[in-house]
């Protein structure tokens, strides 16, 4: 069996980039646009950050100017810094997410909802003695709220409740529940 020299987070982020690449060339109805987040877990000592890149599925439905639904695309990279435990170590986290939002459009400031879950790959199983997830493969399940704003709405703020845990495929599977802001702006 032939290993790579590659560390696995470094294999992470050629994989992001080649998704997002991939991502990219798929035609989209709107640009593309990039999110920032910052999120904690205060159970397990958990920081993360992250950037996001949002693609357009071209679905859509409902009305331009009231209540309107929409399906994105979520390539998702992110850092978690572990702050607490024996043995600390960070994660690369990489995933991808389909993301429904409900949008009540028709002024200025447009109030969202949104919902998702999808996959993730974690460079490593812990990120201390005391949080063990015995799988690198996790599932994202996450919900939150937002506002867009701006002059064509380029701009959103909101707040995300997300999780993460292996859907019992294996034991341990304590999770992790991460609370999250982010900024998106769409190009």
């Amino acid at each position: 069996m032939i290993r790579s020299a590659l560390p696995r987070s470094a294999k992470l982020l050629a994989a992001a980039l080649g998704a997002a690449t991939l991502f990219a060339a798929l035609p989209a109805q709107a640009d593309p646009s990039v999110r920032v987040i910052y999120g904690k877990d205060n159970k397990h000592g958990i920081e993360k950050y992250g950037v996001d890149l949002d693609f357009d599925s071209g679905f859509h439905w409902g009305n331009p100017e009231g209540w309107f639904v929409n399906l994105d695309w979520e390539v998702a990279l992110g850092q978690w810094r572990s702050t607490k435990g024996t043995n600390r170590q960070n994660i690369t986290e990489f995933g991808v997410t389909p993301l429904f939002r409900l949008e009540k459009r028709g002024g200025s400031w447009v109030p969202f909802i949104e919902a998702g879950v999808g996959p993730r790959l974690l460079s490593h199983v812990s990120t201390s003695n005391e949080h063990y997830f015995s799988t690198a493969f996790q599932f994202s399940d996450m919900i939150g709220v937002g506002v867009a704003f701006g002059s064509k709405q380029q701009f959103q703020m909101g707040y995300r409740f997300e999780h993460l845990s292996n859907a019992s495929i294996k034991r341990p599977n304590p999770g992790t529940d991460l609370n999250e802001l982010y900024l998106r702006y769409t190009f």
